[in-house]
């Protein structure tokens, strides 16, 4: 059964047991310092995400698999609140990776009992590992448009118990400013450069196309929630103060933002 929620903002649900907003930021601060510095960040935009995605996946001593968060501190944070957490990634795959050695990363992870699965997330069945109805939230964030997900979806749902959370991060492919972007000529998905010397192919993601996927999934209940965390980053010229105004102007309409969650319960 599908229940879709229209609301002009929707925060991030409050979990039982969790800690504080201001004792999580301390949390994620403490943990980004012991990553490699290359990792840091205290920009104010990015800890909050951080922050939202604690919010959106803690389960008080629940089970995580988090696809392809092998550069987030959201693990070790998760693990640092009791949470049993498995980071499936291939560790070889980011900019992030010409400027630190993949195992400093992996040792950083694991010292926060952080579980590590080193692979091509096409290939990664959870049902080898874990039995089914026994993990608590599958996540993915930032990830899910490099590749066809449906059969790392549909064995991932396997796993998951009735009434967990899948939480999907989607780049909209018409968000607004994309929109401008085509109005002006100019491509809204890869450059050039990315496309034809890198050879990175990603399939952005409508409004449609999220809550289709809810849909194929037989999802018991979901609701969409709209960010645009890259618009501080694309936008740097332009006042903090202006950026916000536009940010929460554009949450409330989830199909015109830069960045799509599917927040779901199986």
């Amino acid at each position: 059964m599908e229940t879709r929620i229209a609301a002009p903002e929707i925060s991030a649900p409050v979990r039982e047991g969790l800690a504080d907003a201001p004792s999580i930021r301390s949390l994620i601060l403490d943990v980004r310092k012991k990553l490699p510095p290359a990792l840091w960040a205290d920009v104010p935009e990015i800890i909050e995400k951080d922050l939202l995605h604690v919010q959106l996946t803690y389960v008080p001593n629940g089970r995580l698999i988090d696809l392809g968060g092998g550069y987030s501190p959201i693990s070790a944070v998760l693990a640092r609140l009791g949470m049993e957490v498995t980071v499936v990634d291939t560790f070889a795959s980011t900019k992030f990776y010409q400027q630190f050695s993949a195992q400093q990363l992996c040792d950083v992870l694991e010292s926060f009992g952080v579980k590590l699965v080193r692979g091509d997330l096409r290939e990664y069945d959870p049902t080898t590992v874990f039995a089914p109805a026994s993990v608590d939230t599958v996540s993915c964030f930032g990830t899910i448009y490099y590749f066809n997900p449906r059969q790392l979806l549909d064995r991932c749902m396997r796993v998951l118990k009735p009434g967990g959370n899948l939480v999907l991060e989607c780049t909209n492919a018409a968000s607004l400013l994309r929109r401008v972007r085509v109005l002006l000529g100019r491509n809204n998905t890869n450059t050039f450069q990315d496309y034809f010397f890198n050879e990175m192919h990603q399939r952005f993601w409508v409004k449609g196309d999220v809550e289709a996927l809810a849909r194929y999934l037989e999802l018991s209940k979901f609701h969409l929630l709209g960010r645009n965390w890259s618009l501080y980053q694309s936008r740097k010229g332009l006042p903090t103060f202006a950026l916000k105004l536009a940010d929460n102007a554009l949450r409330a309409s989830p199909g015109l933002s830069n960045d799509i969650y599917l927040i779901g319960k199986k």
